[in-house]
């Protein structure tokens, strides 16, 4: 009996033994078929020229805004604004820069908590609360010439001509002001969409149109005079049945030259219409929430997964697309003696050749995750995620 039992104790050992090295042979198995995560961010070279020298530095304290309950709350859609050689962002208070020094020439005390940022020209500046009420102040005196109120979040900047001030809200209302008086001179309310997680993109005017583009994927064309609307007209169609499929959100600012305007939209087109009919004359895949940018006869973009793609114009046409730079988080798109700059989440800036794409440098500010983009002169405006900036010269 005894040996019996030995017996069936060396076969369970060796059973077990296997099943155990099945199991980890298995589990190796398994795990040798984990791949990386597909939409991590793309890992960049760092030995190509270096192009940018640091000005200037300012941190930004106050990237936190505080409720009246007092629940710490991030700032959203940070942006700033540039007249002349002053940069106007708001800190603590909003501040009058030297772009060529950093030295705060004014500061205006802001009461209000601000969800954005501020815009600025024809002697105003502009910025708009949490609480949706718009606020026009004097560009030298920081005097407030009006307010009015709009009940409702604006996450892109207010565009300032020379007689109006033009807002978009977040849903996708846009009003039309007096610059001088703040009397609204029209409204338009597009139809909501259903589903919508992206922000706003602001109206742009051209030869007394105003074209705006909406959470519902429409382009509008109106009289900036009157608010007619000669024409509005779907970006892109449905390519899906799933709620993100539908998911056909305008953030980007419309661009317009000669008789087109050219609009694009998240998980949609690039598509050209005609100015004054609104007739489709080309559209093409494209899904993207940042600006559109025009270089000659070809419109830059970079897409929901960062790539960066140049495209013909008149036809639709690919003419080049940068892979290099995926998931990234890249910032907006700006160009500067024919070459294309623009940052990313780590800091890095780069440059890419204007005709064919190729990377001709990198450079590293000292700033986090690169939000905003401006070329001013022979310098270079950056602002991060928590609304620091820096100015850096360009050689």
């Amino acid at each position: 009996m005894t040996n019996f039992l030995k017996h069936i104790f060396i076969v369970f050992l060796i059973t077990g033994c296997q099943s155990l090295n099945n199991i980890g042979n298995n589990i190796g198995s398994t795990i040798g078929f984990i791949e990386e995560d597909p939409f991590a961010p793309t890992k960049i070279q760092t030995d190509y020229k270096n192009f940018l020298k640091s000005n200037w530095i300012k941190r930004n304290t106050n990237s936190f805004k505080f409720s009246e309950i007092g629940k710490k709350r991030p700032a959203k859609n940070l942006f700033f604004a540039s007249s002349g050689d002053r940069l106007f962002s708001i800190f603590d208070n909003l501040e009058v820069i030297d772009i060529t020094t950093g030295e705060t020439l004014k500061e205006f005390s802001i009461n209000e908590s601000v969800m954005s940022g501020v815009a600025a020209g024809y002697g105003v500046f502009v910025y708009v609360g949490e609480n949706g009420e718009i606020f026009v102040n004097n560009i030298e005196s920081g005097e407030n010439r009006w307010s009015a109120k709009l009940n409702d979040q604006v996450l892109s900047p207010a565009l300032i001509t020379s007689r109006y001030i033009l807002v978009q809200t977040s849903s996708d209302v846009l009003y039309v002001f007096n610059l001088s008086d703040g009397e609204t001179v029209w409204s338009k309310k597009a139809q909501p969409s259903l589903l919508s997680i992206r922000g706003t993109s602001s109206p742009m005017p051209y030869e007394g149109l105003v074209f705006t583009s909406f959470s519902n994927g429409r382009l509008s064309a109106n009289r900036i005079t009157d608010g007619i609307q000669l024409w509005e007209r779907p970006i892109s169609v449905l390519k899906g049945s799933t709620e993100l499929e539908k998911l056909k959100d305008s953030d980007s600012q419309a661009i317009a030259f000669e008789e087109s305007v050219y609009a694009a939209n998240f998980n949609g087109s690039l598509t050209r219409f005609n100015i004054r009919d609104g007739e489709k004359i080309f559209s093409v895949d494209l899904s993207t929430s940042k600006p559109l940018l025009m270089w000659r006869d070809t419109l830059l973009s970079s897409n929901t997964d960062d790539e960066i793609i140049q495209f013909d114009a008149i036809n639709g046409n690919e003419k080049w697309r940068n892979s290099s730079f995926k998931y990234r988080k890249i910032s907006n798109l700006v160009i500067h003696d024919g070459n294309l700059l623009f940052g990313d989440y780590e800091g890095y800036i780069h440059k890419l050749n204007l005709q064919n794409g190729e990377i001709l440098g990198i450079s590293k500010s000292k700033l986090n995750s690169i939000k905003n983009i401006a070329v001013i002169s022979n310098d270079l405006i950056i602002q991060d995620d928590l609304g620091s900036i820096e100015v850096l010269s360009i050689f």
